[in-house]
């Protein structure tokens, strides 16, 4: 965020110089052309052309300089996105990471902003064994699949990551039994459907998930917890 501040308060200081130097120049020129009298008192004297002609190789320098200012900070600005998608995205699966989470969960500070929320996690319980069987290419290319078909799914429902691992968050708002029971069936139809198409590496899948209007705790990572301890004692 503050590279992309610094960046806009460049672009507009470097806009307002391009303006004010173009309007110096239009200005010089029309009074050329206007004022017959000073441009032949500009030929005639080599002191007075001189100093025009300089005037004239700084204001054309200093052009080039703010047309290449203009080419560094979009180099920048591209540079900057590029590090920002790498820090905020997931690197295999291109799903929104841990550090993009820990961003949204810091939206919900309040009793307020966490009333009708709800957090849904997931993970592939046959990965490791996958893993052991197929190879880990083999066990990469499932959570790529299964990201595929969680964040397609998920979109429609609220934001979505990847918690790390085998670990993945959904975090719904106006969110209740029936809202977050839909979500979990919709997942589950387009697995069975994918399974069928798979069936030597199916995916199968563990989820939980828990309301805050049930749970009342007083922060996010308290409703990731309690979440996170439903899924991993195999409760559901």
């Amino acid at each position: 965020m503050q590279e992309q501040k610094f960046i806009k308060t460049m672009r507009l200081t470097k806009i307002i110089q391009l303006v004010i130097l173009v309007g110096i120049e239009l200005a010089f020129i029309i009074m050329l052309i206007v004022n017959g009298d000073l441009h032949r008192q500009i030929y005639s004297n080599k002191a007075l052309f001189f100093l025009s002609f300089v005037t004239w190789l700084l204001a054309i320098f200093n052009l080039c300089c703010l047309l290449y200012d203009f080419f560094k900070m979009r180099s920048f600005a591209l540079e900057s996105h590029a590090l920002n998608k790498t820090a905020y995205l997931d690197s295999l699966t291109g799903m929104p990471n841990r550090h993009s989470l820990d961003e949204v969960f810091q939206t919900y500070t309040t009793p307020e902003s966490l009333t009708h929320t709800g957090c849904a996690m997931f993970t592939i319980s046959n990965l490791k064994k996958l893993n052991e069987t197929f190879g880990r290419e083999a066990g990469d290319n499932t959570i790529q699949d299964f990201c595929n078909i969680f964040e397609e799914i998920g979109d429609n429902y609220g934001f979505v990551g990847r918690n790390g691992g085998n670990d993945f968050i959904a975090v719904i708002n106006n969110c209740n039994h029936d809202t977050v029971n839909h979500f979990m069936t919709v997942i589950n139809n387009r697995l069975s459907l994918y399974n069928a198409e798979h069936p030597d590496r199916p995916i199968e899948i563990r989820s939980a998930y828990t309301l805050y209007d049930e749970a009342q705790v007083k922060a996010f990572t308290q409703l990731l917890a309690a979440t996170y301890e439903k899924l991993h004692s195999h409760t559901v």
